[in-house]
């Protein structure tokens, strides 16, 4: 990955849904890449959506997409990953709230109500 911002970050809602061919999330990661930019996939998000994707190769076409970037968890942040973990209750939809505060960017996610806990619903993008 280059110094190219990360413009939103994909939970695992949304992996799943490009790999069923979602237009909705499939122009989002356009409008991205036409800006120069990246879109973010944490790999706990990577890892829970692949417990139901049907379509590997279009997993596959993801990750490796030009624009996107696998995003770790970085071991100095493990309290925060604990406390939203503790708010929203998933471990991959924390790792993607805190990949998006992280890099200044939004959620994209087809369930906003998985983060309802959040003040002023959090950094959301619903499709």
């Amino acid at each position: 990955m280059n110094d190219c911002p990360i413009r939103v970050i994909l939970d695992a809602s949304a992996i799943l849904a490009f790999t069923r061919k979602s237009i909705d999330v499939g122009e989002v990661i356009a409008e991205v890449a036409d800006e120069d930019c990246h879109f973010g996939l944490p790999v706990l998000c990577l890892a829970e959506s692949s417990r139901a994707v049907a379509d590997r190769d279009r997993l596959d076409l993801l990750v490796n997409h030009p624009a996107a970037a696998v995003l770790t968890i970085d071991p100095v942040s493990w309290q925060a990953l604990a406390v939203v973990y503790d708010t929203v209750g998933r471990l991959d939809a924390a790792s993607a709230l805190l990949a998006a505060v992280d890099n200044g960017c939004n959620v994209l996610t087809g369930q906003p109500g998985l983060y309802g806990g959040l003040a002023g619903g959090g950094p959301i993008i619903p499709f």
